[in-house]
């Protein structure tokens, strides 16, 4: 795994005292199954939600905040006659690409569950959802801040240029990913990082 959220895991697990190894890449859903199971310690960046908490350990956020942000194809000016981001997602013309398994905080999650007849839910990284934006598969979806947008374009193979990133402000900082670890991960774990997040704001 490469890009600022593994740099960030990588760099607070050498201050916690810890080594990582990433596996994958492997899909999100299957990525819950496994820590539900037990056979993966954690995985990165993920919201917490009340029932993420009742079967995960979380740590501290990663970042300070989220701010999602729309993404479209370059000449989609038909998302500027979109005045909030739940007038978008209650249109059943528009189709939203959501990644499978991947929180969006509890609000925006229960949007897409609402609009669900219009929402793709899609397998895969943001990366694959920014390439059917850029094909045209799907109408938009939404990632975490410019950054990873950026990232997730150039691992797509697609030029950033070719998209247009769109804010709208209900939107910012919905959640803030945390490190999500299974149950069998000992509390030490989780406190050592939590530790080395508190010197690293």
């Amino acid at each position: 795994m490469r890009g600022p959220i593994a740099a960030r895991v990588e760099a607070l697990a050498a201050k916690a005292g810890y080594e990582v190894t990433w596996l994958g890449p492997i899909p999100r859903n299957r990525i819950l199954a496994d820590l539900q199971d037990g056979r993966v310690a954690c995985t990165p960046n993920v919201i917490k939600t009340p029932d993420r908490e009742a079967h995960f350990k979380f740590t501290e956020p990663l970042f300070p905040g989220t701010e999602w942000l729309v993404i479209t194809r370059k000449g989609a000016d038909w998302i500027k006659g979109y005045p909030t981001f739940e007038s978008l997602i209650r249109d059943p013309a528009r189709v939203y690409g959501n990644m499978l398994g991947a929180s969006k905080g509890p609000a925006l999650d229960r949007l897409a569950a609402e609009e669900a007849s219009h929402v793709r839910p899609i397998r895969g990284t943001p990366a694959d959802l920014v390439k059917m934006v850029a094909a045209g598969h799907i109408d938009y979806t939404i990632v975490s801040g410019p950054d990873d947008a950026r990232n997730a374009a150039l691992s797509a193979g697609v030029d950033p240029g070719d998209l247009v990133i769109t804010h709208f402000p209900e939107l910012s900082a919905v959640g803030a990913g945390r490190i999500m670890c299974a149950q069998t991960v000992g509390d030490d774990l989780i406190a050592a990082f939590d530790r080395a997040l508190a010197g690293a704001h």
